[in-house]
C-alpha cells in the first residue's frame, strides 16, 4: 500500500493513503481523535463498538473520538484516503457543535454513507488541497490548514444531513441532549445517577429523561447504562483485565454488584460474555 502522504510536525491533522500508515492507530484501539475514511474502491470491513460495519466504493465514515475499532480488513484494490484530527485540534478548529447533534444520534451508530460522485470528487478535491498544504511552510500555513479542515468538515457534515429529515436549527432540547452526552462522556466510569447528571445541567432529572427520551428514544438512565456496558464489554473484549479489576476501573462497589448489574442489562454475566467471545 501508499505511503503516509504528509501531516503536520506534532500530527494533530494528518493525512493517509494507507490504515497500516496511521502511528496512532493499532488494532484494537479506541479513537483518541476524529477519523475521516473515503472509499473510492474496494472495501473496508470494521467492528466499530462491537459491530461490524463495511464501507463500499463510493462512501465516507466520520467518526468522533470515543469510537472502539477492531478487526479491520482492507480489500487489496482498496483506493481511497484517511483523515485524522487530534481533539485539541477540533476544538480550536470547531468548538461548537451546534450544527453536528442533529445529525449525530441518526449515524453514531451506523456512520457509513454512500455518496454521489459529485459528493465523491468534493472530498477528494479538498483532500487534495490539505495534502498539499500540509507540506508547506509558509506564513499563514496553519490558518489556510485550519480553514481548509473547517470546508471539510462541514461538506462531510453537509453529505450527512442531506441524509436527514432532521433541520439545522437546533434547539434547546437539542442543546440539552448534546450538553449531556458531554457529560456523560466525561463522567460515565464514576457517575451512573440520574441527579448527578441533572444537577450538572440545572434540569430536574425527570425533565432530562423526558427531553431525552422524546428526541432520542432513550431515557437518560438508559443513555448512562448503555453507555457502562458498552466500555464493560470492550474492557471484557480488548483488555486483560479480570472482571474485579473492571469492576473498580467502572467504580462499581463490588465485583458482585457489577456482575448483577451487567447480567440484568445483557443477560449474561461478564464472565460468560467473555467466554462467549472465545468461541469466535
Amino acid at each position: 500500500m501508499t505511503s503516509q502522504l504528509s501531516s503536520t510536525t506534532d500530527e494533530s491533522i494528518a493525512v493517509f493513503r494507507s490504515l497500516d500508515d496511521i502511528p496512532f492507530i493499532k488494532f484494537p484501539t479506541r479513537l483518541d481523535r476524529m477519523l475521516m475514511v473515503v472509499c473510492r474502491r474496494g472495501e473496508i470491513a470494521a467492528e466499530i463498538d462491537l459491530d461490524r460495519k463495511r464501507m463500499g466504493e463510493c462512501s465516507v465514515m466520520v467518526l468522533r473520538p470515543g469510537h472502539q475499532i477492531g478487526r479491520c480488513r482492507v480489500s487489496p484494490d482498496f483506493d481511497g484516503f484517511f483523515i485524522t484530527v487530534a481533539q485539541e485540534k477540533l476544538n480550536i478548529i470547531l468548538p461548537s457543535l451546534q450544527y453536528v447533534i442533529p445529525y449525530s444520534l441518526k449515524y453514531t451508530s451506523d456512520p457509513v454513507i454512500e455518496m454521489t460522485q459529485e459528493e465523491l470528487e468534493s472530498l477528494t478535491m479538498i483532500y487534495d488541497m490539505l495534502r498539499r498544504k500540509l507540506k508547506e511552510t509558509r506564513p499563514f500555513s496553519e490558518r489556510a490548514l485550519a480553514s481548509l479542515f473547517e470546508v471539510l468538515f462541514y461538506e462531510a457534515l453537509g453529505i450527512y444531513a442531506s441524509r436527514s429529515k432532521q433541520t439545522t436549527h437546533k434547539s434547546r432540547r437539542e442543546e440539552l441532549l448534546a450538553e449531556f452526552i458531554d457529560l456523560l462522556e466525561r463522567y460515565f466510569k464514576s457517575e451512573r445517577a440520574v441527579n448527578f447528571y441533572a444537577d450538572k445541567l440545572f434540569v430536574t432529572p425527570k425533565h432530562l429523561s423526558a427531553v431525552l427520551k422524546e428526541i432520542s428514544g432513550k431515557t437518560a438512565g438508559e443513555w448512562i447504562d448503555n453507555r457502562v456496558v458498552l466500555e464493560a464489554k470492550l474492557m471484557l473484549r480488548t483488555t486483560g483485565m479480570n472482571v474485579q479489576e473492571i469492576s473498580a476501573a467502572l467504580n462499581f462497589s463490588n465485583q458482585s454488584f457489577f456482575g448483577k448489574y451487567f447480567k440484568h442489562l445483557t443477560g449474561s454475566s461478564p464472565r460468560e460474555y467473555r467466554s462467549k467471545l472465545s468461541e469466535f
